[in-house]
Protein backbone atom coordinates (compact mmCIF):
# COMPACT_ATOMS: atom_id res chain seq x y z
CA UNK A 1 0.00 0.00 0.00
CA UNK A 2 1.77 3.36 -1.05
CA UNK A 3 1.87 5.63 2.27
CA UNK A 4 1.16 9.28 0.88
CA UNK A 5 0.80 11.14 3.53
CA UNK A 6 2.27 11.36 7.37
CA UNK A 7 1.55 8.64 9.58
CA UNK A 8 1.65 11.70 12.79
CA UNK A 9 -0.48 10.98 15.29
CA UNK A 10 -0.64 14.34 16.23
CA UNK A 11 -1.74 16.27 13.21
CA UNK A 12 -2.16 19.67 13.35
CA UNK A 13 -6.56 20.05 13.26
CA UNK A 14 -9.17 22.73 14.41
CA UNK A 15 -9.40 23.91 17.76
CA UNK A 16 -11.76 21.18 19.46
CA UNK A 17 -13.97 21.27 22.64
CA UNK A 18 -11.67 20.46 25.94
CA UNK A 19 -12.15 19.66 28.97
CA UNK A 20 -10.93 22.72 31.88
CA UNK A 21 -8.35 20.67 32.59
CA UNK A 22 -6.95 19.71 29.07
CA UNK A 23 -6.72 24.06 28.46
CA UNK A 24 -3.29 24.99 27.23
CA UNK A 25 -2.16 21.55 26.75
CA UNK A 26 -0.69 21.05 23.23
CA UNK A 27 -2.86 23.72 22.64
CA UNK A 28 -0.62 25.35 19.73
CA UNK A 29 -1.52 22.11 18.04
CA UNK A 30 -5.25 23.31 17.53
CA UNK A 31 -6.04 26.35 14.83
CA UNK A 32 -9.44 28.10 13.74
CA UNK A 33 -9.48 26.11 10.49
CA UNK A 34 -8.96 22.22 9.46
CA UNK A 35 -5.28 22.83 7.88
CA UNK A 36 -5.33 20.88 4.10
CA UNK A 37 -2.32 18.14 4.25
CA UNK A 38 -0.16 18.43 0.99
CA UNK A 39 2.69 15.80 0.10
CA UNK A 40 5.27 15.69 -3.06
CA UNK A 41 7.51 13.05 -5.01
CA UNK A 42 9.10 12.53 -7.47
CA UNK A 43 8.30 8.74 -8.74
CA UNK A 44 4.37 8.62 -7.37
CA UNK A 45 5.97 6.33 -4.68
CA UNK A 46 7.89 7.51 -2.30
CA UNK A 47 6.05 10.86 -0.94
CA UNK A 48 7.20 13.57 1.25
CA UNK A 49 4.44 15.05 3.78
CA UNK A 50 4.52 18.61 5.13
CA UNK A 51 3.12 17.73 8.18
CA UNK A 52 6.40 15.75 8.30
CA UNK A 53 8.76 19.03 7.42
CA UNK A 54 9.86 20.18 11.26
CA UNK A 55 10.81 23.43 9.15
CA UNK A 56 7.44 24.24 7.85
CA UNK A 57 5.89 24.00 11.98
CA UNK A 58 2.75 26.18 11.91
CA UNK A 59 2.45 26.88 8.17
CA UNK A 60 -0.52 25.41 6.93
CA UNK A 61 -2.57 24.97 3.50
CA UNK A 62 -6.25 26.12 4.00
CA UNK A 63 -7.54 26.39 0.54
CA UNK A 64 -6.17 23.78 -1.85
CA UNK A 65 -6.89 23.82 -5.10
CA UNK A 66 -10.89 23.50 -6.24
CA UNK A 67 -12.14 20.75 -8.83
CA UNK A 68 -9.75 21.86 -12.08
CA UNK A 69 -11.67 22.09 -15.55
CA UNK A 70 -9.92 20.02 -18.37
CA UNK A 71 -8.40 22.30 -20.91
CA UNK A 72 -9.19 20.30 -24.37
CA UNK A 73 -6.42 21.73 -27.42
CA UNK A 74 -7.99 20.94 -30.78
CA UNK A 75 -5.39 20.20 -33.35
CA UNK A 76 -7.40 21.72 -36.65
CA UNK A 77 -6.84 21.95 -40.57
CA UNK A 78 -8.57 24.12 -43.07
CA UNK A 79 -9.47 22.14 -45.68
CA UNK A 80 -9.33 23.95 -49.72
CA UNK A 81 -12.84 26.01 -49.44
CA UNK A 82 -14.83 23.87 -46.88
CA UNK A 83 -16.28 25.96 -44.93
CA UNK A 84 -14.49 25.98 -41.09
CA UNK A 85 -12.00 23.58 -40.34
CA UNK A 86 -11.17 19.53 -39.77
CA UNK A 87 -10.41 18.13 -36.28
CA UNK A 88 -7.42 16.43 -36.51
CA UNK A 89 -6.63 15.49 -32.68
CA UNK A 90 -7.64 16.50 -29.45
CA UNK A 91 -4.91 16.78 -26.52
CA UNK A 92 -5.39 17.94 -23.47
CA UNK A 93 -3.27 21.37 -22.06
CA UNK A 94 -1.37 22.37 -18.78
CA UNK A 95 -3.76 24.55 -16.37
CA UNK A 96 -3.28 26.26 -13.24
CA UNK A 97 -4.00 24.66 -9.92
CA UNK A 98 -3.90 27.25 -7.05
CA UNK A 99 -2.92 26.69 -3.01
CA UNK A 100 -3.53 29.50 -0.48
CA UNK A 101 -0.92 29.22 2.67
CA UNK A 102 -0.90 30.55 5.83
CA UNK A 103 1.89 31.12 8.89
CA UNK A 104 1.53 32.50 12.20
CA UNK A 105 4.78 31.90 14.08
CA UNK A 106 6.54 33.68 17.17
CA UNK A 107 8.42 37.14 15.72
CA UNK A 108 9.61 38.56 12.03
CA UNK A 109 12.44 35.95 12.02
CA UNK A 110 10.57 33.58 12.21
CA UNK A 111 7.88 33.98 9.16
CA UNK A 112 10.93 34.77 7.16
CA UNK A 113 12.22 31.52 7.96
CA UNK A 114 9.25 29.75 7.36
CA UNK A 115 8.86 31.36 3.67
CA UNK A 116 12.09 30.25 2.76
CA UNK A 117 11.38 26.58 4.05
CA UNK A 118 8.41 26.68 1.86
CA UNK A 119 10.29 27.64 -1.10
CA UNK A 120 12.67 24.75 -0.17
CA UNK A 121 10.06 22.68 -0.11
CA UNK A 122 7.65 23.55 -3.53
CA UNK A 123 10.28 24.85 -5.64
CA UNK A 124 12.63 22.84 -8.35
CA UNK A 125 13.82 22.80 -11.60
CA UNK A 126 12.19 19.29 -11.85
CA UNK A 127 8.06 18.52 -12.33
CA UNK A 128 6.86 16.32 -9.41
CA UNK A 129 3.54 14.58 -8.53
CA UNK A 130 1.49 16.51 -5.49
CA UNK A 131 -1.46 14.95 -3.68
CA UNK A 132 -3.48 16.74 -1.55
CA UNK A 133 -5.16 15.22 1.37
CA UNK A 134 -9.00 16.54 0.81
CA UNK A 135 -8.77 14.55 -2.50
CA UNK A 136 -6.16 11.76 -1.80
CA UNK A 137 -6.48 9.12 -4.82
CA UNK A 138 -5.85 12.01 -7.20
CA UNK A 139 -2.54 13.53 -7.90
CA UNK A 140 -0.84 16.16 -10.47
CA UNK A 141 2.59 16.29 -12.52
CA UNK A 142 3.50 20.28 -11.50
CA UNK A 143 5.64 22.41 -11.02
CA UNK A 144 5.19 25.52 -8.08
CA UNK A 145 5.87 29.23 -8.44
CA UNK A 146 5.48 31.29 -4.94
CA UNK A 147 3.96 34.79 -5.12
CA UNK A 148 5.70 37.05 -2.05
CA UNK A 149 4.41 36.75 1.31
CA UNK A 150 1.53 39.34 2.15
CA UNK A 151 2.60 40.12 5.63
CA UNK A 152 -0.45 40.29 7.87
CA UNK A 153 1.80 41.20 11.25
CA UNK A 154 5.46 40.96 11.90
CA UNK A 155 4.83 37.40 12.72
CA UNK A 156 2.26 36.09 9.72
CA UNK A 157 1.98 36.33 6.45
CA UNK A 158 -0.49 34.31 3.82
CA UNK A 159 0.70 33.03 0.65
CA UNK A 160 -0.57 31.90 -2.88
CA UNK A 161 1.22 29.14 -4.76
CA UNK A 162 0.27 28.27 -7.81
CA UNK A 163 1.12 24.93 -9.77
CA UNK A 164 1.45 24.59 -13.00
CA UNK A 165 -0.39 21.18 -14.17
CA UNK A 166 1.62 19.61 -16.76
CA UNK A 167 0.30 16.73 -18.21
CA UNK A 168 -3.44 18.21 -17.87
CA UNK A 169 -5.02 15.42 -16.17
CA UNK A 170 -5.27 14.15 -12.95
CA UNK A 171 -3.68 10.38 -11.75
CA UNK A 172 -4.41 8.00 -9.74
CA UNK A 173 -2.46 7.18 -6.88
CA UNK A 174 -1.03 3.81 -7.06
CA UNK A 175 -2.28 1.36 -9.96
CA UNK A 176 -4.76 -0.83 -10.58
CA UNK A 177 -2.96 -3.54 -9.05
CA UNK A 178 -2.20 -1.41 -6.19
CA UNK A 179 -5.28 1.20 -5.88
CA UNK A 180 -5.48 3.93 -3.57
CA UNK A 181 -9.70 4.21 -3.58
CA UNK A 182 -12.10 7.08 -2.93
CA UNK A 183 -14.97 9.25 -3.74
CA UNK A 184 -15.11 10.57 -7.66
CA UNK A 185 -13.61 7.27 -9.02
CA UNK A 186 -16.25 6.46 -11.28
CA UNK A 187 -16.78 3.53 -9.08
CA UNK A 188 -20.13 1.72 -8.61
CA UNK A 189 -18.61 -2.02 -7.80
CA UNK A 190 -15.21 -2.81 -7.57
CA UNK A 191 -13.98 -3.99 -10.94
CA UNK A 192 -11.98 -6.97 -11.73
CA UNK A 193 -8.13 -6.19 -13.21
CA UNK A 194 -7.24 -10.10 -13.51
CA UNK A 195 -9.40 -13.02 -15.70
CA UNK A 196 -8.57 -16.41 -16.08
CA UNK A 197 -10.95 -16.75 -19.21
CA UNK A 198 -10.41 -16.49 -22.71
CA UNK A 199 -13.46 -14.15 -22.74
CA UNK A 200 -14.00 -11.25 -20.55
CA UNK A 201 -14.94 -7.45 -19.89
CA UNK A 202 -12.60 -4.96 -18.61
CA UNK A 203 -13.97 -1.95 -17.57
CA UNK A 204 -11.66 1.23 -17.46
CA UNK A 205 -12.77 3.89 -15.18
CA UNK A 206 -10.91 6.52 -16.04
CA UNK A 207 -12.00 9.80 -17.92
CA UNK A 208 -10.57 9.10 -20.87
CA UNK A 209 -9.09 6.64 -23.70
CA UNK A 210 -6.02 4.30 -22.34
CA UNK A 211 -3.42 4.47 -25.29
CA UNK A 212 0.18 3.51 -24.29
CA UNK A 213 1.22 4.45 -27.83
CA UNK A 214 -0.12 7.39 -29.14
CA UNK A 215 -0.47 9.34 -25.19
CA UNK A 216 2.34 7.50 -23.66
CA UNK A 217 0.11 5.56 -20.83
CA UNK A 218 1.52 3.78 -18.31
CA UNK A 219 0.14 0.26 -19.28
CA UNK A 220 1.00 -3.50 -18.40
CA UNK A 221 -0.51 -6.86 -19.46
CA UNK A 222 1.04 -10.26 -17.91
CA UNK A 223 -0.24 -13.77 -19.19
CA UNK A 224 0.99 -16.23 -16.52
CA UNK A 225 0.50 -19.71 -18.57
CA UNK A 226 1.10 -21.45 -21.40
CA UNK A 227 0.61 -21.49 -25.41
CA UNK A 228 1.48 -23.83 -27.66
CA UNK A 229 1.53 -20.88 -30.38
CA UNK A 230 -0.17 -18.75 -32.64
CA UNK A 231 -1.47 -16.57 -29.24
CA UNK A 232 -3.06 -13.69 -30.15
CA UNK A 233 -5.20 -10.67 -27.49
CA UNK A 234 -7.36 -8.91 -29.03
CA UNK A 235 -9.70 -5.41 -27.55
CA UNK A 236 -12.76 -5.90 -29.69
CA UNK A 237 -13.94 -2.71 -28.19
CA UNK A 238 -11.12 -0.95 -29.58
CA UNK A 239 -10.13 -3.23 -32.57
CA UNK A 240 -6.28 -3.61 -31.01
CA UNK A 241 -4.46 -6.55 -30.93
CA UNK A 242 -1.20 -8.48 -30.35
CA UNK A 243 -0.05 -11.52 -31.34
CA UNK A 244 2.80 -14.18 -30.97
CA UNK A 245 3.75 -16.82 -33.48
CA UNK A 246 5.94 -19.27 -30.96
CA UNK A 247 4.88 -21.09 -27.94
CA UNK A 248 5.79 -20.49 -24.72
CA UNK A 249 5.22 -21.56 -21.08
CA UNK A 250 6.03 -19.33 -18.40
CA UNK A 251 5.27 -15.01 -18.75
CA UNK A 252 4.12 -12.91 -21.75
CA UNK A 253 4.51 -9.13 -21.02
CA UNK A 254 3.15 -6.33 -22.85
CA UNK A 255 4.79 -3.28 -20.89
CA UNK A 256 3.54 -0.24 -22.61
CA UNK A 257 4.76 -1.25 -26.55
CA UNK A 258 7.31 -3.11 -26.11
CA UNK A 259 6.60 -6.86 -25.37
CA UNK A 260 8.64 -9.20 -23.43
CA UNK A 261 8.44 -13.42 -22.99
CA UNK A 262 9.55 -15.14 -19.69
CA UNK A 263 11.86 -11.83 -19.09
CA UNK A 264 13.22 -11.43 -22.81
CA UNK A 265 12.39 -8.78 -25.73
CA UNK A 266 10.10 -10.74 -28.44
CA UNK A 267 9.39 -8.36 -30.53
CA UNK A 268 10.80 -9.88 -33.54
CA UNK A 269 7.84 -12.73 -32.91
CA UNK A 270 5.09 -10.42 -32.62
CA UNK A 271 3.31 -8.48 -34.86
CA UNK A 272 4.20 -5.13 -32.78
CA UNK A 273 0.35 -5.25 -32.25
CA UNK A 274 -0.78 -2.59 -29.09
CA UNK A 275 -3.74 -2.54 -26.42
CA UNK A 276 -5.78 0.10 -25.98
CA UNK A 277 -8.39 0.59 -23.43
CA UNK A 278 -11.44 2.51 -24.12
CA UNK A 279 -14.12 4.40 -21.39
CA UNK A 280 -15.93 2.11 -19.71
CA UNK A 281 -16.22 -1.46 -20.90
CA UNK A 282 -13.83 -3.51 -22.83
CA UNK A 283 -14.08 -6.45 -24.18
CA UNK A 284 -11.29 -9.57 -24.70
CA UNK A 285 -10.67 -12.28 -26.69
CA UNK A 286 -7.79 -14.47 -25.98
CA UNK A 287 -6.94 -17.66 -28.13
CA UNK A 288 -4.60 -20.10 -27.56
CA UNK A 289 -3.54 -19.15 -23.99
CA UNK A 290 -4.49 -21.15 -20.80
CA UNK A 291 -3.83 -19.01 -17.70
CA UNK A 292 -3.91 -16.11 -16.32
CA UNK A 293 -4.26 -12.19 -17.62
CA UNK A 294 -3.31 -9.51 -15.38
CA UNK A 295 -3.78 -5.69 -16.10
CA UNK A 296 -1.92 -2.79 -14.32
CA UNK A 297 -2.25 0.88 -15.46
CA UNK A 298 -3.04 4.26 -13.34
CA UNK A 299 -6.51 5.85 -13.99
CA UNK A 300 -6.53 9.54 -15.58
CA UNK A 301 -9.42 11.75 -14.49
CA UNK A 302 -10.39 15.51 -16.44
CA UNK A 303 -10.63 16.83 -13.08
Amino acid sequence: MIQVFSQRKNKPSRYQFMKPSELGYDSDEYLSFDPIEFAISKDGIDWRSEFDNPELKDAYCYKAPDVQPANPVDNLQKVALMDGSRLLSTSYGTRELKMEMIFIGMDEGDAMLAYDALQRFLISRDPYWICFANWPQRMYYVRAKLAAPTFTSEKSWTCEVTFTDLIGLSRSVGTTQEPVLGFGNNLEVQPRYSFNSNSFTLVNTSDVLIDPERRGHPFKMTLQGSSSGKMKVTNTTTSTSIYKESGFNGSFVLDGVEPSCNGKNCSIDTDCGIITLQIGENHFQVDNFNGTITFDYPEWWLS
